[in-house]
Order: C-alpha cells, then sequence, then structure tokens
C-alpha cells in the first residue's frame, strides 16, 4: 500500500462513528428539510403559472442556492477544523509525523478526505432533491412541480460548485492544520461566509472570492461559470500545492 493510501486507512479508522462522518448526511439533509417544510408549510395564492419543468427548476435552484451560499461554507469550515483537530487536540502530531510515512501524506490525506466530503454530501443533495420535489408534489401542489426531474441539470451543477469550491476548501484545510486553535480556523471560515454574502453580491469581486465562487455556478446569466470552475480547480490544486510544501518543511499546529 501506498504511503497516502495507509494515510488515508488511519483516517477513515480515525472517523467512524464522529461528529465530522455524521455531517456528511445531516448537512444536505437539514437543507433538504428546511426547504421542503418552507414549501410545504406556505400559503400560495392560486396554481403557480410555471410549467413542471419551470417550477422544478425553480425549487432546485433555491436548493442549491441555499447550500452553496450558506451551508457548504460552513460545513467546509466545520469539517476542516473537526479534522485537524483529531490530533491537534490530543496534541498527536509528533505521534504521526514519527510514523515510517512522509510527512507530505498526512497532509494530503487529510486535505482528500475534506474535498471527498464535499462531494459526497453535494452528491446527496443532488440525490435528495428529486425525492424532495416527490414530497412538495403532493404537499404543494400549487407550488407546480412536476414531471420528471431535471437530473442532467443537477449533475452538471453539483460538479460545478464542488469545482468552484476547491480553492475554498484548500484554503480551510491549511488554515485547520496550520494553527492548532481550533477557534481560529471556525473564525477564518465564518468571517469568510459572511464577508461572501456581501461580495458574492459584487459582478466585479464576486467571481474571485473564494468563499463566494460556488453561487456564481447559480447566477441566472451564468457568466462567470467557467471562470469559477476553472480557478477554483487551479487555485486549489496551487493551494494544496502551497500545503502540502509548507506542511513538509515546518512544524504541525
Amino acid at each position: 500500500m501506498s504511503a497516502l493510501g495507509r494515510a488515508l486507512a488511519a483516517e477513515q479508522v480515525k472517523l467512524r462513528h464522529t461528529l465530522a462522518a455524521w455531517m456528511v448526511v445531516l448537512a444536505p439533509m437539514l437543507v433538504v428539510l428546511l426547504s421542503v417544510l418552507q414549501i410545504s408549510l406556505s400559503r400560495l395564492h392560486g396554481p403557480s403559472s410555471l410549467s413542471g419543468q419551470e417550477a422544478w427548476m425553480r425549487f432546485a435552484n433555491g436548493l442549491f442556492v441555499l447550500w452553496v451560499f450558506l451551508m457548504l461554507p460552513l460545513f467546509v469550515t466545520l469539517q476542516a477544523a473537526l479534522l485537524a483537530n483529531m490530533e491537534h487536540g490530543p496534541q498527536t502530531w509528533k505521534h504521526l509525523l514519527a510514523l515510517p510515512l512522509p510527512r507530505w501524506s498526512h497532509y494530503a490525506a487529510k486535505l482528500f478526505v475534506l474535498a471527498a466530503m464535499v462531494v459526497t454530501a453535494t452528491a446527496l443533495l443532488a440525490l435528495a432533491t428529486p425525492l424532495a420535489g416527490w414530497v412538495i408534489m403532493h404537499t404543494q401542489p400549487a407550488f407546480g412541480i412536476a414531471g420528471p426531474a431535471p437530473w442532467r441539470w443537477l449533475a452538471v451543477h453539483a460538479s460545478a460548485c464542488v469545482a468552484a469550491a476547491g480553492l475554498m476548501i484548500a484554503l480551510q484545510a491549511w488554515v485547520a492544520m496550520r494553527w492548532q486553535s481550533f477557534t481560529t480556523s471556525v473564525f477564518v471560515g465564518v468571517a469568510g461566509t459572511v464577508a461572501g454574502f456581501l461580495i458574492g453580491q459584487s459582478a466585479r469581486f464576486g467571481p474571485w472570492f473564494p468563499w463566494s465562487m460556488p453561487v456564481q455556478v447559480l447566477a441566472r446569466q451564468s457568466t462567470h461559470l467557467v471562470q469559477v470552475v476553472v480557478v477554483g480547480l487551479v487555485g486549489g490544486v496551487l493551494m494544496a500545492i502551497v500545503g502540502l510544501w509548507q506542511f513538509d518543511r515546518g512544524e504541525a499546529g
């Protein structure tokens, strides 16, 4: 087994029955549940003027906006802090780095796990969207959802949102492993999320700010879709390389 494979296997064992593991399921399901409850309990005045597919798109877009604008940045913040705190909390970095594995493999394993959590949670949101729409068909027919779910739209936009979040993921992972304080990691993530609410509304700066780049995928005109996907992926890779280099040369935490 490769060094990275062994480090990943160790992370898998440490994640069993932890809050970080449960959050992969709980975070997207909470978004779905809140959206279904909000629509089901709303008082709509008459049937929707939208077609069945337009209502589907309206619902799916609303779910994903809530996910990428609020839940995803906070999810990445919490998950990165929890993954790093597995070593920061019990002060096990020195023991971990004394093992016969390259130093970089431990950083790479945690970054890979964080990225995999984001991919899995976003995929679960996309898969749960048709089920949520089916529920709304019965609890709130006036909303107008009808016909098949927009599977292609869900697949494309879920993938694009994850790609656009690449730089944010790499930055948050670096902060969480660079500083020992759990509070520091959470503060950076929450500050980025709040700033993203404001900067994300700017056509000039929104497509470049890591915490607001994913929401640009869902903009009506989608003029920055390719840009945020490319910047998210390339920036994420470059930031990961910087983090790996720094971790390999310095002390953890």
